[in-house]
């Protein structure tokens, strides 16, 4: 049923008493809970809801769509003081920033097994500072479930002034004391799970040129930097992220099912947890991400969710509530899409899906051992084409998957022999976009029909992954996206790491092509170079000896960028009086350096090099960056691979 919500009718509400239990051991990684445990109540508590299972307990003001309080064995998972008390939702465009309110409540499904209730902002058209979009927050409450589930509705009508924001997100701050946090250890991913340092430890600490940054100053991180940018990652490798205790044996996480509401595909980096708090962004903006831009005249809605606000606890501690988040994260992910959220147009079930099924099949001419094994293979829609502004630039995204904020898109993993299923994907037509480790570029096919009900079998796709020489001469690096297999690649989240790299590296940078390694002699990013406290430009070397060169045609020099923020790649070619040419990648923006990323968002260039300007024997590219901007250090390229191949002899 569908009430209008009045506070202190609590006749409206099922009532039931119920004893706070601990976590029941038989329903742990059930999706969606089990059948032990008391039936699921709700209660009004003055101008609050009280959502309760004898597991957690949830107190939501459904005003603001914010939740208070999260009890969970006698602990409070949620701050209760501090900026980011509670747990919120913010949209953040050209109206500002704006929290989710006024809110109506209304109930959209009660039974002594779940609740759902909603919390509908409407567009108020005489509010100047109000988004124009109508934002419906769900809450949801099952039994034997520990933890809350939330799924949001955006919906823009087509008579809606332009919707333009760049952040829809939802904050969870980590309870504490002035000395001590409930759960000292965050976890993101393999590389960045550890204890943090204590809220008093952040009291004392330092705050530093980047607003962001501060350094510790006391406590087991003293001399070290913190940062909320530190942690961020690609959603679509993670089932989970969060905080856990050895000392309290609990943990708090946000655990996905699907990701297919997030924007800009498998590759997009943001926000996750941070000290003291997670972050989840539904529109994720930062690495050049898309925002959204709904024009007046257009009708768009889209789901966000459901993911679940997870609580757990293991008398192991810390690890052992990280794994199980991560079992429970895999058996979210069997159950997608919940067979509980019925009614719903813009979440179908899975009888209303389809699936498509195929074989990536990689053919690379001069690289034999590239394959399809563990490529990523999509579908995603065409966004509607917006134009990109980047400094005095602009570009078209239509039909680029790194930029689609209005559409879903599913995304897997191939297995060993390339083999792929794609489940669960909503009627329509698709552009299929596969790439694989070791290939530059991606495989494209558009007109993929998904029917409801029905598997679309494609069969093989072959990519002859294209190559505009006959051999290749030399190659730097690994083609998957991002620059984690150079220097720094596996602390590359480190502030103030490019402080270090003047002690590391010579300006210019000597990368010898068969002597130097590229894991310790290329560095993963060319950004400015500090000498004392001044920023110079830095200059990157290419050594290759050739024995033979064709007598006529092009070399083609191959860049493939993982990032690039406000810098030109200046290239020379045996003579560095003499620039070649100067190249601008067609995608840049994100500031992926400062924000401690290892990539941004991915493009390919191919610069053609006449054979008259190489040489047999030693040779030289340089690639430089252009002065103007290099009295700072986060003008960077990243690369993510380049090759000189040479065209055949004649």
């Amino acid at each position: 049923m569908n009430m209008r919500w009045r506070p202190l009718a609590a006749s409206l509400w099922l009532a039931i008493g119920i004893s706070m239990l601990g976590r029941v051991g038989a329903d742990a990684n059930n999706p969606g809970g089990g059948i032990a445990g008391p039936p699921v109540t709700a209660v009004a508590a003055g101008e609050n809801v009280v959502l309760a299972n004898g597991i957690v307990t949830a107190t939501i003001d459904p005003g603001s769509a914010t939740i208070l309080s999260l009890r969970y064995q006698g602990h409070e998972m949620v701050s209760q003081t501090g900026r980011h008390k509670a747990i919120y939702f913010f949209l953040d465009g050209d109206k500002g920033y704006e929290r989710i309110s006024p809110c109506v409540l209304s109930v959209k499904q009660q039974t002594p097994d779940m609740v759902d209730i909603s919390c509908k902002r409407v567009y108020d058209r005489q509010k100047t500072n109000m988004h124009p979009c109508d934002v419906d927050t769900h809450f949801v409450l099952r039994r034997g479930m520990s933890g809350l589930y939330v799924y949001s509705i955006l919906n823009h009508p087509a008579d809606y002034p332009d919707f333009n924001v760049g952040q829809y997100l939802m904050i969870w701050s980590m309870p504490g004391t002035a000395r001590r946090w409930l759960m000292e250890k965050i976890y993101v991913d393999e590389a960045r799970h550890w204890e943090l340092p204590s809220p008093a430890d952040f009291a004392k600490a330092e705050a530093t040129p980047v607003k962001e940054i501060v350094k510790l100053t006391t406590g087991s991180w003293k001399g070290k930097y913190d940062c909320k940018y530190m942690y961020t990652a690609p959603y679509w490798d993670l089932g989970c992220w969060g905080f856990a205790s050895d000392h309290n044996d609990v943990g708090a996480w946000v655990v996905f099912g699907s990701h297919e509401f997030f924007n800009d595909g498998p590759t997009m980096s943001d926000l996750t947890a941070a000290s003291g708090i997670i972050q989840l962004m539904f529109n994720m903006n930062h690495y050049n991400g898309s925002g959204l831009q709904i024009p007046h005249g257009v009708a768009w809605q889209k789901i966000y969710g459901p993911y679940l606000l997870y609580c757990n606890s293991s008398p192991e501690g810390g690890d052992a509530c990280w794994a199980d988040a991560k079992s429970q994260a895999e058996t979210e992910k069997a159950a997608w899409p919940y067979n509980w959220l019925t009614g719903e147009k813009l979440y179908p079930l899975t009888a209303e899906r389809g699936g498509v099924t195929g074989k990536f099949v990689v053919k690379d001419r001069l690289k034999l051992d590239v394959s399809g094994a563990g490529a990523w293979v999509g579908l995603y829609q065409p966004d509607l084409g917006t134009n990109w502004q980047f400094g005095t630039r602009s570009y078209q995204t239509g039909g680029n998957w790194q930029f689609d904020s209005e559409h879903y898109q599913y995304w897997v993993h191939a297995d060993a022999d390339g083999n792929f299923s794609i489940p669960n994907i909503r009627p329509g037509n698709y552009i299929l976009a596969a790439f694989a480790t070791g290939a530059v570029g991606e495989l494209s096919e558009t007109n993929v029909e998904v029917k409801a009900g029905g598997t679309t079998a494609l069969g093989d796709l072959t990519w002859n992954v294209p190559h505009p020489g006959a051999n290749i001469a030399w190659e730097i690096g690994v083609p998957d996206r991002t620059a984690k297999e150079f220097r720094h690649g596996e602390d590359y989240f480190q502030p103030y790491l490019w402080d270090k790299f003047s002690s590391e590296f010579s300006n210019p940078l000597e990368y010898t092509v068969g002597v130097s390694d590229w894991s310790k002699d290329w560095n993963y990013v060319q950004c400015g170079y500090l000498t004392g406290t001044n920023w110079a430009p830095w200059k990157w070397r290419i050594r290759f000896a050739l024995t033979n060169v064709p007598a006529s045609g092009d070399a083609t020099l191959t860049i493939a960028y993982a990032s690039a923020y406000y810098a030109h790649t200046e290239i020379y070619v045996n003579d560095e009086n003499k620039m070649f040419k100067s190249l601008e990648p067609a995608v840049e923006g994100g500031n992926a350096l400062i924000r401690e990323g290892i990539h941004a968002k991915y493009c390919v260039e191919r610069v053609p090099i006449p054979v008259s300007l190489l040489k047999t024997g030693a040779n030289t590219i340089t690639l430089a960056l252009p002065p103007g901007r290099n009295d700072l250090p986060f003008t960077h390229v990243m690369y993510d691979y380049l090759d000189l191949e040479l065209p055949a002899a004649k």
